[in-house]
């Protein structure tokens, strides 16, 4: 058993380790398909707002990125630099890459894996609920607010929410992670930083919830309608027991094998809330990186996030192989 165990799960790396190669090479073609030299442009973009890029700035990415190589000698200077933790320099901010997302990605990961969970935890049940009792007036309104939810953009959720809490009401901070204080003694940057990140967390999970519900439904609907199911209830097996052995568990798998999936989703819709919010995440970074055609930053983001998904699937699929009898045979 654990040697099957071991076996499965070192698959999983090695599809894990193939995937992130493959991004790694999409990482370094996409920026090198649009036309011209990347750091010209950005040189030439200074420009337009008046300000010069300094020689020696200049020269520094000229040195680093090499764009006068060919396209192999790039990548292998690329790969050499990935190895060792080296992402290269911002354009916009002039610091490393690497710097700049470290500094940031642990507010990100923080605020996207606290609303995934706390959104899992109240659509699972939800979800359950409704399907088990299908076609009930619960389940009809369970399933028109999700819906409808759904149907709301995320920008929008956290205008209305920050206006409403923020603005209106008062009771929580508009924007930022932590107040500007002196010295604060870590017992209250911990608490002051949790206040602040009431509003954002509250949108995301807002955000999460009717995906993760109506993946919740759908399944167990359609595992209600399984033979061995119906076979149970024409054995009068008793109704507890059937809901726990023969639905619930059977479920399981399913939904834990695409909520991984959501917990890639919420980093991408934490972006969003953090750039309403002034979160300092790297959805600010982003922002910038993406209007300023920071290609460095963009790469080093991209990489990131990937590594998060890839970490994320290793997991799940850890956690699926204990809750699956299947992936034991």
């Amino acid at each position: 058993m654990k040697r099957n165990k071991m076996g499965y799960i070192l698959r999983q790396v090695v599809n894990s380790i193939m995937l992130f190669i493959l991004l790694v090479i999409m990482s370094f073609i996409l920026p090198r398909l649009i036309p011209g030299n990347p750091i010209s442009i950005f040189q030439e973009d200074v420009h337009i707002f008046n300000t010069v890029l300094p020689e020696d700035t200049f020269n520094r990415f000229q040195e680093y990125y090499a764009p006068h190589l060919s396209l192999r000698e790039q990548f292998i200077i690329y790969i050499k630099n990935i190895t060792s933790f080296d992402l290269g320099y911002s354009f916009y901010y002039g610091y490393p890459v690497v710097e700049l997302i470290n500094g940031r990605i642990g507010w990100t990961l923080i605020l996207s894996i606290m609303s995934i969970l706390i959104a899992s935890f109240i659509a699972i049940p939800m979800g359950i609920k409704s399907a088990l009792s299908s076609k009930s007036i619960t389940d009809k309104m369970l399933m028109y607010c999700n819906v409808l939810l759904q149907g709301i953009p995320i920008f929008l959720v956290a205008l209305l929410i920050q206006r409403f809490f923020a603005y209106k009401l008062q009771l929580f901070p508009s924007q930022g992670a932590y107040s500007l204080r002196l010295n604060p003694t870590v017992p209250i940057f911990i608490m002051d930083a949790m206040y602040h990140m009431i509003l954002p967390l509250l949108t995301s999970t807002i955000a999460l919830i009717p995906s993760n519900y109506l993946l919740t439904r759908n399944v167990v609907m359609r595992i209600k309608e399984e033979p061995y199911v119906k076979l149970a209830y024409y054995n009068n097996v008793h109704e507890a027991s059937i809901k726990y052995h023969y639905i619930f568990k059977n479920s399981l798998p399913e939904i834990i094998s695409k909520l991984n999936i959501h917990f890639v989703y919420a980093v991408a819709g934490t972006l969003f809330v953090e750039m309403i919010f002034n979160y300092p995440g790297i959805g600010g970074l982003l922002r910038i990186a993406v209007s300023s055609r920071d290609y460095p930053l963009i790469q080093g983001i991209f990489l990131y996030v990937a590594i998060y998904a890839i970490v994320i699937n290793i997991i799940f699929e850890w956690i699926l192989y204990e809750v699956s009898p299947r992936l034991k045979l």
